[in-house]
């Protein structure tokens, strides 16, 4: 099983519309995914409530119990948010040793179910987010281009790189990926030049534009390559503006999965 988290501690970046459409997008490839909703403002739980399951959500995850698991996991899911027990969990008098090996042994239940599982996080520096961060695969850092989400960003790298020192020293940082970033705002391309400047080394090779179909697309519950309109004739089809966005999105993720794979491929050759 692999893991992989969008992480910022900003809000609004677009974490969950990176986390929910890979979700998506591995399971379209042939793969079991699940996405864990592990923020309390549950905007992946609303995004992909029709694929919940009803036995646990995500802050079972961090219980010392064993998972009350269903017969069969389909082949994509959702482990929804649980918002009161979430927050419980961050004011919980639990060490944070405690959390993650809570957290780590749950996992091992659940590697056997899926091949890809996405975490979706809170927008901070919180306990959740960490011990996610700890036990991933990959990460990436969605950044929106402004002057304040890059400083964050810039934060965020720092703090990857102290988890990968300390706690998970196999975790692979995909970058800094610029995301909901606007080309026709001479702001945004300058601050974008900057950021390429200041961190070239840290940067993730593609790009994320603004665009309303992400947004709807979250709103009728589909990945963006499936938000259809009716057309003159009565049929469904996929809306204009989507396939744009279809594309990009996809160019993002088949670069991610390719990663994936070669490292895990480079990991068994030197095994």
């Amino acid at each position: 099983m692999r893991t992989f988290i969008p992480v910022n501690q900003k809000g609004g970046v677009g974490k969950t519309t990176t986390g929910y459409n890979f979700a998506h997008y591995a399971a379209d490839e042939g793969y079991r995914s699940g996405l864990v909703d592990g923020d309390e403002q549950s905007n992946a739980t609303k995004a992909m409530n029709p694929y919940a399951i009803t036995e646990f959500t995500s802050a079972d995850l961090f219980d010392s119990r064993p998972l009350p698991l269903p017969a069969k996991f389909a082949k994509l899911v959702l482990i929804p948010s649980d918002r009161a027990r979430l927050i419980a969990l961050e004011r919980s008098p639990l060490e944070d040793d405690e959390l993650l090996a809570n957290l780590k042994a749950r996992l091992l239940e659940l590697a056997a179910h899926f091949d890809y599982l996405t975490f979706d996080t809170p927008g901070a520096n919180s306990r959740i987010a960490n011990a996610f961060l700890a036990v991933s695969d990959f990460t990436v850092i969605p950044c929106k281009i402004d002057s304040f989400s890059v400083d964050v960003s810039a934060e965020v790298l720092m703090r990857i790189m102290f988890i990968q020192k300390h706690f998970n020293p196999r975790l692979v940082n995909f970058g800094i990926m610029a995301s909901e970033y606007d080309p026709r705002q001479p702001t945004q391309v300058r601050d974008f030049k900057q950021l390429l400047a200041d961190y070239s080394q840290f940067m993730f090779p593609r790009v994320v534009t603004d665009r309303q179909a992400y947004r709807e697309a979250a709103g009728a519950q589909v990945p963006v390559w499936q938000l259809k309109e009716r057309g003159e004739d009565g049929k469904m089809r996929v809306k204009t503006a989507a396939r744009d966005a279809a594309r990009e999105m996809r160019d993002v993720f088949n670069l991610m999965m390719e990663r994936m794979k070669n490292t895990r491929d480079a990991g068994r050759a030197e095994a």
